[in-house]
This record gives structure tokens, C-alpha cells and sequence, in this order.
């Protein structure tokens, strides 16, 4: 029997009833028949799956997440909006029976028809001068690509043509490109997100904040330009506004580590400490060998008194990494606070050898130079940080350290 022939007839779907019958015939004509056997999870709830289902036979039980639960049974459909905004999955679909589901890629959603017909050129038209022959051909091979080979062969080329720029060093010409490739497709979120990373690379943050804003006025489901544009948002201290994206970037991917990093600098800077402990806590549930990660969260729980668990965290980063200069700080930190200077100092001495620019390293080594009784080898450090910080809190706390010190150590203006 003909595949076209057997599929569900697309003018009954709501989704179809108004295209002309051109276009259902070439997206009959895309359908693909695939078969699942009982028990099968077609999709989950969240997960990106571009593409539209209708049951041919057999029955699915549709599930949104909430304990609401719906039967599908033959010619009915799921995934309308993957279908036709690229959403995640708003339900978990999984068959109840053996079934038959014929699918319809987004790509074959947006595909053409048919090429459009070339225009005839005009005579009377002047001919473009030499200086735009490249923009020309440029032009021509770009929407030769879009309408001969497709969306797909489009999207390959805008993600390998811009980053092979960026590759040779040329990332004011991949802006360019990414500039032009807007005015063909003004509606592709992931181009705008593209720009906006491109921007980023320039250093152009404000440019490509905006870039990133009008991605997601486009399209608010792609989780990398929310989590690009927190980035942004948290070097501009701008970190509660960047947490909600951070946050909008898990949502829509749960496993995005670099997500729960983000979030984790987000809530420090807010100096929410708990939640900070929590976001690298989760990334590293998910991958235990950052040992990045690891380090920033054994200080976060120091300050919740999580001596022996700190301790063990840094104690598995330097295994990995011996010169990791925050496990050796960290490790200092944890001497100093069991009154330890001697073993304190052998830690941060290190931290300052592998990190000479870390202020903090050095105004720790000044209070284990203190504990030991050597006011003036505090006092230089104390001044260093000083003289170097640009930190107002650290700054502060070195002055008030090196006036302590100095008090204790000016002779008497009236002794006995």
C-alpha cells in the first residue's frame, strides 16, 4: 500500500484546516510512519523533540507533569507547539499498546514548498558596480541554500560560517555575516542569540545584551541565550536579574552545569550563601569531577560550619589538581581556624605561589603571620592588599587589620 495514502488525513487536524492544499499535500508527502511497542516513551515532558505526532493505530497515554492524564487514540495528535514554535514538550507521551505514529519534523514544517521561480531581470536596471560583486554572489549562494537545500542546510551554515570566522580571527566580518543573515530570516531567535554571542567575543556587552533580548522576545525556550545573557547581566552587577535567567536556562534544561555555576556567582554576589551552596551543590550531582565547582562550593559551606566536609572537597581537588591555589587557601583557611598557623602558612604560601594576584591568599597569610607572632610580616601584608585592592569591603578589612597591628606594636609615648 502507499505510505502517503495510509497517513491520517491532515484537513481533519485543526493545525492543517487552513493551508491551502498545495502545501498539506508536500507535508503529507513528509510524513514518516514509525512504530512503537508497548510501554515506549515517545517523549518526556521538557525535552526538545521538534516534531508533530499523529496516532495511526494503537493507544498513548498523554501526561503533563501535574497528575493530569489523557488517552490518544487514533487520529489524534501531540506536539503542535514543537511543531510550530520549537518548544519543549509540554507532556510525557508514552504507548500503552503497540502503535503506529506518523511524525512531521519541524524542518519539513518549515521547509518550501516548492523553489520559488526566479525573477526575470530588469533591462532597465543599472548593474551593480564591482564593489558589491561579493555581496552579490554572497547573497545569491545564501538564498540559493535556503530555498534549494532547505532550513537545515540554512542552519548548518549559520552555525559552521560564523564560527569559522570567529575561528580565523575575524569576528567583525562573522558579525557581518550574522547581521545580513537577519535581514533574510528577521524572525530566527537563534541567529539574534548568535549575534549576541559574537558581540560578547568583541566585547560589545551592551550591543549584545540587546542581541539576546530580542532572541527571547522571539523565542523565550532556547536556554543557552538565557544563560549568555545572565553572564552579561552578572558582570554588569546586575545578579538578580541574572539569577532569574539562570534559573529560566535550568528550567529548560535541568542539566545544564554551566547554568548552576552561574546561578551559584549569582547568589554569592547577592551573598546569599545557602542558595550559592545549593546551585554548585547541584551541578556537581550531576558531574562530581569539577573540581572548579567543588572548590567554590567547600567555601560556601565553611561558612555554614562544614568544617570536615570543606576540608574533604579540597582535599579531593588537590588530588586531582595539586595546584589548585582556592583548595590550597581553602585548606589554610581551615589550619587557621583550628589554630594552626604553622600548617596554615605551608597551605597559603603555596596558594600565593600558584596565585600571587589573589589579595585574599595574602591578607590570610597576614593573620597567620599574626598568630605567630610576627607583627611586622602581617603589617606588610596588610599593606600589600591595601596598596593593591581596589575591593572596598577588602580594603576595609586590611586597613582595620593593619591599624590593629600597628597599635600593638608603637612604643608608649609615656612609659613608666
Amino acid at each position: 500500500m502507499d505510505a502517503v495514502k495510509s497517513v491520517p488525513e491532515l484537513v481533519n487536524n485543526d493545525l492543517f484546516k487552513e493551508l491551502p492544499s498545495k502545501r498539506r499535500r508536500f507535508l503529507v508527502s513528509r510524513l514518516k510512519r514509525v512504530e512503537f511497542s508497548a510501554g515506549t516513551q515517545v517523549i518526556k515532558k521538557g525535552r526538545s523533540g521538534q516534531f508533530l505526532g499523529i496516532l495511526e493505530r494503537g493507544r498513548v497515554m498523554q501526561e503533563n507533569g501535574r497528575s493530569h492524564t489523557r488517552p490518544l487514540t487514533s487520529g489524534q495528535s501531540f506536539g503542535s507547539e514543537m511543531l510550530r514554535f520549537g518548544k519543549p514538550s509540554a507532556s510525557t507521551i508514552t504507548t500503552q499498546t503497540d502503535t503506529v505514529i506518523w511524525v512531521l519534523n519541524r524542518s519539513d514544517w518549515l521547509a518550501p514548498s516548492s523553489p520559488p521561480q526566479p525573477k526575470t531581470e530588469d533591462p532597465g536596471k543599472p548593474r551593480y558596480k564591482k564593489t558589491g560583486w561579493i555581496s552579490l554572489i554572497s547573497t545569491l549562494i545564501l538564498l540559493t541554500i535556503m530555498f534549494t537545500l532547505g532550513p537545515i542546510m540554512l542552519e548548518h551554515a549559520n552555525n559552521s560560517i560564523p564560527n569559522y570566522m570567529v575561528e580565523s580571527g575575524r569576528t567583525d566580518l562573522a558579525e557581518q555575516y550574522l547581521r545580513f543573515m537577519l535581514q533574510v530570516q528577521p524572525g530566527s531567535a537563534r541567529l539574534q542569540g548568535k549575534l549576541g554571542d559574537n558581540l560578547a567575543l568583541q566585547g560589545k556587552e551592551q550591543e549584545a545584551i540587546e542581541a539576546y533580548q530580542q532572541a527571547i522576545t522571539i523565542d523565550e525556550y532556547l536556554p543557552w541565550i538565557h544563560n549568555n545573557l545572565g553572564v552579561l547581566l552578572l558582570k554588569q552587577n546586575e545578579a538578580l536579574l541574572a539569577s532569574d535567567h539562570f534559573l529560566k536556562a535550568l528550567n529548560l534544561d535541568p542539566e545544564n552545569i554551566d547554568a548552576y555555576r552561574n546561578l551559584g556567582n549569582a547568589y554569592y554576589s547577592l551573598k546569599e550563601w545557602g542558595a550559592a551552596a545549593n546551585a554548585f551543590q547541584m551541578a556537581l550531582e550531576i558531574d562530581s569531577s569539577l573540581i572548579d565547582i567543588k572548590a567554590d562550593w567547600a567555601g560556601l559551606i565553611l561558612y555554614e560550619s562544614h568544617l570536615e566536609d570543606a576540608r574533604d572537597a579540597w582535599e579531593e581537588v588537590l588530588l586531582d589538581n595539586p595546584r589548585h591555589h582556592l583548595a590550597l587557601q581553602g585548606l589554610g583557611v581551615i589550619s587557621l581556624l583550628e589554630k594552626d598557623p604553622t600548617q596554615a602558612l605551608i597551605y597559603l604560601d603555596a596558594a600565593r605561589y600558584f596565585n600571587p594576584g589573589d589579595l585574599t591568599t595574602r591578607l590570610y597569610i597576614g593573620l597567620a603571620q599574626e598568630a605567630l607572632d610576627r607583627p611586622e610580616e602581617a603589617a606588610a601584608e596588610y599593606q600589600f592588599v591595601k596598596d593593591k585592592g581596589s575591593e572596598p569591603e577588602l580594603f576595609s578589612l586590611a586597613d582595620t587589620l593593619l591599624t590593629v597591628v600597628e597599635e600593638q606594636t608603637a612604643p608608649e609615648l609615656y612609659p613608666d
